[in-house]
């Protein structure tokens, strides 16, 4: 759904919880397999450091994923980010998670690459999406990101909240 520049940095500083899907968002999709059975995915330093920047400028944080993943966990516990797997339902776990810290649909954005991310991103206020998301997605997308999943693209969402609520302060 494409929007004015204006009409976005007019949503964006509404913003004060971003959900993100982590396959594909965080990650490229792809899972490297060894031999005894052990997954492992590659995902951005880069990405942390907006994180936490978003985090200092008091944004809340929250991963839905479908997927149950010792390295989700791992990767949300490292950054300090609220994590909920295994999740098919994500649009209830992502109203639960705004009602808990009192926020409106129109407070949060939501961050994902796929058809089950769909109903999180029409839900909140601001739809993000990758650039290599599936097509659904980027029909709905406030935002599509210029990277691809797993490339930086969630540091370039951080890089865009935080230009703008540097500029509104």
């Amino acid at each position: 759904m494409k929007i004015s520049r204006a009409h976005l940095v007019q949503k964006l500083k509404k913003i004060k919880l971003i959900g993100f899907d982590f396959d594909g968002v965080f990650t490229d999709a792809k899972v490297l397999l060894n031999q005894d059975g052990v997954e492992t995915v590659i995902c951005s330093r880069r990405d942390g450091l907006g994180i936490n920047e978003l985090k200092r400028l008091g944004i809340k944080l929250v991963v839905v994923s479908k997927e149950r993943n010792p390295v989700v966990s791992k990767r949300c516990e490292k950054l300090k980010i609220e994590c909920a797997q295994g999740i098919d339902d994500k649009l209830s776990i992502f109203k639960q998670t705004l009602k808990k810290q009192g926020l409106n649909p129109q407070q949060a954005a939501f961050m994902g690459d796929d058809f089950n991310d769909l109903d999180c991103m029409i839900y909140g206020g601001v739809a993000f999406t990758v650039a290599d998301a599936h097509p659904d997605c980027k029909k709905i997308a406030h935002y599509i990101t210029k990277r691809k999943g797993g490339d930086h693209a969630v540091k370039e969402v951080c890089d865009l909240i935080i230009s703008i609520k540097s500029q509104s302060r």
